[in-house]
């Protein structure tokens, strides 16, 4: 308890140095390793063999969480090219993709935004209006579609951590029901909301990598939008219908109470918005003018290949560096300590995971265990295949990160698919997507952990409502993608 209330766990301090070394989980992956090393496993060539032993490390230490999830990842390549499954440069691939940049620009975009205070004067707008001022229950709702929005762009995780001062004020209402609502539909609706762009969360970009890797074939950024942004939004109402049921008896207690001032607009802010603006643009343009007849234009083809996705939020984050802050000194929008605030281990992750899914197709690994799992599932068809692969990536979800879980799952779903003779297209979309349905535990997503770590909620209360939505996620995302044209 800090002198101000209750201390409000942060990313930073999610990522504090000094955590407990424990020997114990590190010690079990290995032995599991080696057990799976010396078994005799027929009809899997060497190189799939090495590979599943790796995959038995990463996967025990990723669940786990008995080494920071970034050093696991960097494991990957050193077991890869010390087992002779690959070679240096194939190794550390994963982390030069330009999914990897793709992300690491947007990293830098909502930095900047964060920075210059640019999201908190929007969530402040929202949160601070008459309506939610007068009718409390109106927080919950308020908060869904703030968490929702704005991490379709920005990271769930710093989302969390912007909204949960503003939902604590739901304490002053008096209705603990409320109160449990609003705290976990502010773990729940960044997580959601990440559903709704290819940036809004690192499995959607893990997923769509692998998925390319394996089919040729992506959604482009637009088609990802058009479909699963509805998806995202249905999501948070439905969640947020069954999380305000019965709020109703929460009491204003301070509609009269005199409303902070609106700080001016700094130039930083002004710039900042056309510049998003310009950037969304960047990003959408290509794929609405790919469904028209211009797609066959000369002009499309050269903006398409020199200026592709990847390109677009680096590019936009180098003009922060140019472009002046309006501060004394002449301060730029982004300075070079932003560097330092990247989110280093969710890239280095994004690398690891590209760098195990490779290896598990090209040595035949992901194949043979698509094919073990379909024999050992009763399902077929693309909505059985579908449900499968949904339900699998939930339940790993539940254990390990999502990051974690799409490099674990997506490449096992895709080869199920391929063994079952069903196009993998549908069955790693609803992986991907379902790898951000983990709602139950406190350690299931940073989101999660950063709510919980108020101690304003009882763990029973997110166990409850976290199962439920974990099996109404399974069951709308695999009619949904299924239902895909």
């Amino acid at each position: 308890m800090g002198p101000d209330g209750p201390r409000i766990a942060t990313p930073e301090t999610l990522e504090a140095p000094g955590a407990p070394f424990r020997p114990l989980p590190i010690l079990i992956a290995v032995v599991a390793a080696v057990a799976v090393a010396l078994a005799p496993i027929p009809g899997l060539a060497p190189k799939a063999h090495q590979v599943l032993v790796i995959l038995v490390v990463a996967g025990g230490l990723w669940m786990s969480e008995a080494l920071p999830v970034a050093v696991t990842a960097l494991l990957i390549p050193i077991l890869g090219i010390t087992l002779a499954v690959t070679d240096a440069r194939g190794a550390f691939a994963g982390f030069g993709d330009p999914i990897v940049f793709l992300f690491f620009g947007t990293f830098l975009l909502t930095d900047a935004a964060a920075q210059h205070g640019l999201t908190d004067r929007l969530a402040r707008r929202v949160l601070g209006s008459e309506t939610v001022r007068r009718k409390p229950a109106r927080l919950l709702w308020a908060i869904a579609l703030l968490g929702c929005g704005i991490s379709a762009w920005m990271n769930n995780t710093a989302t969390t951590a912007l909204l949960l001062p503003l939902a604590l004020t739901a304490e002053r209402y008096g209705s603990r029901r409320l109160l449990v609502g609003i705290l976990l539909m502010t773990a729940y609706a960044p997580s959601l909301g990440g559903l709704a762009t290819p940036v809004g969360t690192a499995p959607n970009l893990i997923g769509l990598r692998l998925l390319e890797q394996v089919t040729g074939q992506r959604p482009s950024f637009t088609q990802w939008c058009v479909t699963f942004a509805p998806l995202a939004i249905l999501s948070t109402v439905l969640t947020a219908l069954w999380l305000g049921r019965g709020s109703g008896e929460a009491k204003a207690t301070d509609a009269n109470a005199p409303r902070e001032a609106p700080r001016p607009w700094s130039r930083a802010e002004r710039t900042l918005m056309p510049l998003f603006g310009v950037v969304i643009l960047l990003w959408i343009l290509p794929g609405v003018l790919a469904g028209t007849p211009l797609q066959g234009a000369p002009w499309l083809k050269a903006w398409q290949a020199r200026l592709p996705e990847p390109v677009v939020p680096v590019l936009g984050a180098l003009a922060l560096f140019l472009l002046s802050s309006g501060a004394r000194g002449g301060a730029r929008i982004l300075e070079i300590q932003a560097l330092k605030r990247v989110d280093w281990s969710t890239l280095l992750l994004f690398g690891g995971g590209l760098s195990l899914g490779s290896m598990m197709f090209d040595s035949g690994l992901a194949r043979a265990l698509g094919e073990g799992i379909f024999r050992a599932m009763p399902l077929g068809g693309t909505y059985g295949i579908v449900l499968a692969a949904t339900l699998m990536a939930v339940i790993v979800s539940e254990m390990t990160s999502n990051t974690a879980s799409a490099s674990l799952v997506v490449p096992v779903v895709l080869a199920l698919a391929q063994a079952a003779g069903v196009d993998p297209v549908k069955p790693a979309l609803a992986a991907t997507i379902a790898c951000s349905f983990g709602f139950m535990l406190p350690v299931s997503t940073p989101p999660n952990a950063l709510v919980f770590a108020t101690g304003k909620l009882r763990i029973r209360e997110m166990v409850a409502c976290g199962a439920l939505l974990d099996l109404g996620g399974v069951l709308l995302v695999s009619a949904w993608v299924t239902l895909l044209g």
